[in-house]
């Protein structure tokens, strides 16, 4: 089962339908939208979403396995809140209560930040809706308050609870390392490990992942990249040849705020033939998968590392 978001196609008209002829859905989106909510409606608003500005609106189908089962979109306002965009989204009711929606969210704030220069992006979820407002909390949006009688929907009069999330990766630079910094990444890669990963690993595979940490011929051979918060070192990739990713880590601290998809766009900037392998360990194959990576084989162990074989065109 694989989630992504991607831009519209018209043969998600049908798809659109289903999911928006459904009052439940409705009632907890903002008025415009018809209902009934026919196949006409949804090709409508497919085309004016292809056609919107992709600087100004940022809208994707969400989609399983092929199948859009819902829709995600953030919204650049204007004059003083240029750098800031409203987020609103939908998810089929068969999905409900699956995290789909939180990995959505995850994932379109992480290629706006990292593709934009939006430096805020907001929800207003109406109060009572605790589920969408899960979502936001899970996705690490913080909680700004409620905005008392904000609308007026369905005959009733609402409250709104606000949520945003800023870039806070805005001062992290990006760039290629030096000889002289890689011994901090590789470091940095150790720690991120023992935290993240290891719990994954027997005895005999934290070892062997040292191992390699320490191979000096074995390092000379890598290319190494690094995420920098003024001075400080918070995050690496590294590749070998022929387009291998050897290591990717980012501190704790430092999750889900783009630096990941940061670090993964610099290096892949750098070339013409964009065809990537790693091997990930399973705590890293859901991040490897929001950046586009498919498995290409099971699971495997060698030398106590667990590993799934994955690839990215």
């Amino acid at each position: 089962m694989k989630l992504s978001i991607r831009k519209w196609e018209a043969s998600d008209a049908k798809a659109m339908t289903a999911a928006l002829s459904n009052r439940k859905i409705q009632n907890n989106l903002r008025d415009g939208l018809p209902y009934p909510f026919t196949e006409e409606d949804a090709l409508a608003f497919i085309n004016q979403m292809l056609a919107a500005d992709p600087k100004e609106t940022f809208a994707y189908a969400i989609d399983l396995d092929g199948t859009a089962i819902g829709s995600i979109a953030a919204f650049r306002q204007s004059n003083v809140h240029a750098r800031t965009a409203e987020l609103g989204y939908y998810i089929a009711e068969e999905y409900w209560g699956r995290g789909l929606m939180t990995q959505a969210v995850e994932l379109l704030c992480e290629k706006v930040f990292a593709e934009s220069d939006i430096l805020r992006i907001y929800a207003e979820p109406y109060a009572y809706n605790a589920p969408s407002r899960r979502v936001l909390e899970k996705a690490g949006f913080a909680f700004e308050g409620i905005m008392k009688n904000n609308v007026y929907k369905n005959g009733q009069v609402l409250d709104m609870a606000l949520y945003a999330k800023t870039r806070q990766e805005a001062g992290i630079t990006v760039r290629r390392l030096y000889p002289e910094e890689i011994p901090a990444a590789l470091e940095l890669s150790w720690e991120v490990f023992l935290e993240f990963e290891a719990p994954e690993y027997s005895q005999e595979g934290i070892a062997e992942f040292r191992k390699s940490l320490d191979d000096e011929e074995r390092n000379k051979k890598i290319i190494f990249y690094g995420a920098f918060d003024g001075d400080a070192l918070v995050g690496t990739i590294s590749i070998r040849a022929p387009q291998h990713v050897a290591g990717f880590f980012v501190k704790a601290t430092y999750h889900k705020r783009g630096i990941g998809r940061a670090l993964f766009e610099t290096m892949r900037k750098e070339y013409d033939k964009q065809e990537f392998t790693v091997n990930s360990s399973p705590y890293a194959v859901k991040v490897y998968e929001h950046l586009g990576f498919q498995a290409t084989d099971g699971e495997q162990t060698v030398c106590g590392l667990r590993f799934t074989p994955m690839s990215f065109s």
